[in-house]
C-alpha cells in the first residue's frame, strides 16, 4: 500500500526498485548514469567499484541530516563525495605503464 502510494506520486520515467538485488541496481546505474549517489553502506561498497561518489544516507557517521545543521552536514558529505582525489587514483591501473598517475594538489592552508 505505501509502495502504491510513492508510485503515485512519481512523475513519468521514475525508476522503483523494491528491495533490488545488484543486479538491478547495476542496471539502473547505466540507464541513469548518476553523478553522486546517497544510499546505505552495503550499495555504497559497490558504488565504490564503480568509481561514482556516494554518500552514506544512515547519516550517523558525521552527524544527522535533520533540520539546517543536517543539510549544512549533508552538504559537507555530498562536496567530500564528489571532491575526493582518491576516487580519480581509483581508476588507475598501476601495472599499465603507459598511465599517468594524476597529481594530487593540496590547497594552501
Amino acid at each position: 500500500e505505501d509502495f502504491e502510494k510513492v508510485i503515485a506520486r512519481g512523475k513519468e520515467g521514475t525508476y522503483y526498485i523494491d528491495d533490488g538485488n545488484e543486479l538491478e541496481f547495476f542496471e539502473i546505474i547505466d540507464l541513469v548514469k548518476p553523478d553522486v549517489i546517497f544510499t546505505g553502506p552495503r550499495v555504497g561498497e559497490l558504488v565504490k567499484k564503480l568509481h561514482i561518489p556516494y554518500v552514506n544516507g544512515h547519516g550517523y557517521h558525521n552527524g544527522p541530516y535533520m533540520g539546517f545543521e543536517g543539510f549544512v552536514n549533508l552538504a559537507r558529505d555530498t562536496y567530500n563525495a564528489v571532491n575526493n582525489p582518491l576516487r580519480h587514483l581509483a581508476a588507475v591501473d598501476i601495472r599499465d605503464k603507459s598511465q599517468t598517475t594524476p597529481v594530487i594538489v593540496r590547497g594552501a592552508a
